[in-house]
């Protein structure tokens, strides 16, 4: 059976949904309504949901099918008029989930009905020492074996399930140091007109004609519908790390966008894999300093512009992506699952191991929780120093070296004109020859003497290359 694409919207006191089944049978159709369950089935389409309210079929209840979109429009009366259902729009928490293991109730915490399940950690300290999983959470130990090396222009760290998570961020900062290029760096440094349109530019998010009234597209809406409803029992260290995670792909997606001008290319999905440590190195962060520091140092080593400034453009246009909300947050966050199955080098491979369960994740995930998310990322400066590629140091050093050659050069042109005005005195000078004659004879002698010393003189005033004619 398919699952169809569907679409749920609200006011006051009516819920309304939409189900796309353009090859139904409209006479084998039925909806069933329980309170805060929906049916549809339709051969060859099945949808079972469940709502974040009750709602009635009643006599006043609608259905209607237009053949030329292939929609059935159904209206319902919720069973609270007045009442909001939170969450319509995310749609992928709405399909009929997977049960809860069994657990201990004592042992958890519920932030949702039918989301994200805390556990309780009891102030227990986490030992990454011995821990090799990867992936979302994570959660995965062998389920993808030598994964990097079979997708090594994906992955910098080969063999994830030998690295233990704490080891493998001392490997990715050498790594990082290994790769970070001076050169690169002070020629961004110096190149104002280089930089001047990636510096001044606006992400598309930012632009005052933005339309603030986040709606998904039908392809955004099939993706979400293709999801599976899946509940996360999370520790509290986890859903930390996870958010944490989600920061780091964020600002690489920001990246891309302000490099490109919002004219994301084919390099974009390269550009988000490589600039974040979670989808290119299994990394995990213990704080927001850690990840924000992170996310600098690699857009200063590997993308094409690397430049200081730019990464503090980028870390803003994180912040206006998140006081969006969760429902922008999740269309960027398609975009990105789109750009890697759309990607010739596998990448596919990164929404497996990670986006599809973000993009589940965050449709979950409470507001409130992004929000502090958004403030504590605003709150944050990270300095030079704090990169630890010792850049401070490499620019005084470069300004020297500037300022010597601007020394040298100005010495150079002081000693070249001093010579210049010299050699010009020379050339000018003339020395007059008085001669006393007692009679004309002499008088004319002497003209005719000085006749030809002059033209001696003046031959004697001409380059070799001077044409004397």
């Amino acid at each position: 059976m398919l699952t169809p694409r569907f679409k749920l919207t609200q006011d006051e006191n009516h819920v309304f949904i939409t189900v796309h089944a353009p090859y139904t049978n409209i006479g084998d159709t039925e909806i069933d309504v329980d309170g805060e369950h929906f049916l549809f089935v339709s051969s060859p389409y099945f949808l079972r949901l469940r709502l974040p309210g009750r709602i009635v079929d009643n006599d006043s209840s609608k259905g209607s099918y237009i053949c030329d979109s292939g929609d059935f429009n159904l209206t319902f009366d919720k069973e609270t008029p007045g009442e909001h259902f939170e969450n319509l729009d995310m749609i992928t928490s709405l399909l009929a989930p997977k049960d809860i293991p069994d657990m201990n109730p004592s042992l958890v915490e519920m932030l949702e009905e039918d989301g994200i399940t805390l556990e309780n950690e009891n102030n227990e300290v986490v030992d990454y020492s011995n821990k090799y999983s990867y992936g979302f959470a994570n959660k995965l130990t062998t389920e993808f074996s030598n994964i990097g090396i079979e997708f090594p222009q994906i992955f910098e760290l080969r063999v994830p399930e030998t690295v233990s998570i704490e080891d493998r961020t001392a490997k990715r900062i050498k790594h990082e140091n290994d790769k970070f290029s001076s050169d690169h760096y002070l020629a961004d440094f110096y190149d104002e007109e280089l930089l001047e349109p990636f510096l001044t530019g606006v992400v598309s998010w930012n632009e005052p004609n933005f339309n603030k009234d986040i709606e998904f597209t039908e392809d955004e809406l099939g993706v979400l519908k293709e999801l599976p409803n899946k509940n996360y029992l999370l520790s509290k260290t986890e859903y930390r790390e996870v958010l944490y995670g989600l920061i780091d792909i964020l600002y690489a997606y920001c990246y891309d966008k302000r490099s490109t001008l919002n004219e994301s290319n084919v390099e974009s999905g390269w550009t988000i894999n490589k600039l974040s440590a979670t989808l290119s190195w299994f990394c995990t962060f213990r704080d927001m300093r850690e990840v924000l520091t992170t996310c600098y140092r690699r857009a200063l080593i590997f993308p094409i512009f690397r430049n200081y400034d730019l990464c503090i453009k980028v870390k803003n246009d994180l912040v206006s992506l998140f006081k969006l909300g969760k429902k922008f947050i999740v269309k960027c966050m398609i975009e990105i699952h789109q750009m890697f199955n759309a990607s010739n080098d596998a990448r596919y491979i990164l929404n497996q191991l990670y986006i599809r369960d973000y993009l589940i994740f965050l449709q979950k995930c409470r507001n409130e929780e992004l929000d502090e998310l958004c403030n504590n990322i605003a709150n944050i400066e990270i300095s030079k120093d704090d990169l630890e590629l010792e850049i401070v140091e490499l620019e005084e050093a470069a300004e020297l070296v500037k300022q010597e050659e601007v020394d040298s050069i100005m010495e150079n042109e002081v000693a070249v004109k001093m010579a210049s005005m010299s050699l010009l005195k020379g050339l000018h000078r003339t020395n007059p020859v008085y001669i006393e004659s007692d009679s004309d004879e002499d008088s004319d002698s002497s003209d005719s003497s000085d006749s030809s010393d002059s033209s001696d003189d003046s031959s004697d005033e001409l380059d070799s290359d001077d044409d004397p004619s």
